[in-house]
C-alpha cells in the first residue's frame, strides 16, 4: 500500500467562470483566481458563457460585459437556472439606480468599474467561503414527485 500527502493548498477548490467582453481585464482577472487555487473558465459571449454555467455549474461567476438591461436581465436569469454560485457584476453605473437593477435581477453584488482587483478577490473569495445560494432552488430539483 502507498499513501500519498496531498497538499490541500493545491486542491482547487472552486471553479470560477469569468464571462467578460473586455480581453484585457479577462488575463488580469483569470491569474489572481489561478493564484488561489481556483479552476478559471473564461467566456468571450453569452451563449458559450451558458453553456459552460450549465455543464460545470460554477462556484461563481463574474460578469464583465456591455448589455443592455434586457440582455442583462436575461443572462442573469439563465445564470441563475444553471448554477447556484454567486453572481458578481461589474458594472459602469452612473447612477445607484443602475446598480439597485442589477441587483434586483439577480446580480449577488455589483462592483462598479474600474475596479481594484485587490477589492475584485478579496469581494470574491468571501463570496466563495459563503458556498452556495441556499434560498435559490436548481433546475434539477424543482421536479415535483407525486406519492
Amino acid at each position: 500500500m502507498v499513501a500519498s500527502k496531498t497538499d490541500i493548498d493545491t486542491v482547487p477548490l472552486h471553479t470560477v467562470l469569468i464571462i467578460s467582453d473586455q480581453p484585457k481585464t479577462a488575463a488580469i482577472w483569470e491569474p489572481l483566481f489561478h493564484q488561489r487555487n481556483c479552476i478559471v473558465l473564461c467566456e468571450s459571449n453569452v451563449s458559450n458563457a451558458l453553456q459552460g454555467a450549465r455543464l460545470v455549474g460554477p462556484s461563481m461567476m463574474l460578469i464583465d460585459m456591455q448589455l443592455t438591461r434586457t440582455e442583462r436581465a436575461s443572462l442573469l436569469k439563465n445564470l441563475r437556472e444553471a448554477s447556484r454560485g454567486p453572481i458578481l457584476m461589474l458594472v459602469s453605473a452612473n447612477t445607484a439606480q443602475e446598480v439597485f437593477e442589477a441587483n434586483m435581477l439577480g446580480a449577488d453584488e455589483c462592483l462598479i468599474k474600474p475596479v481594484n482587483p485587490a477589492v475584485l478577490v478579496v469581494k470574491a473569495m468571501a463570496w466563495l467561503g459563503h458556498g452556495e445560494r441556499n434560498e435559490r432552488i436548481p433546475a434539477m430539483m424543482n421536479l415535483g414527485v407525486s406519492a
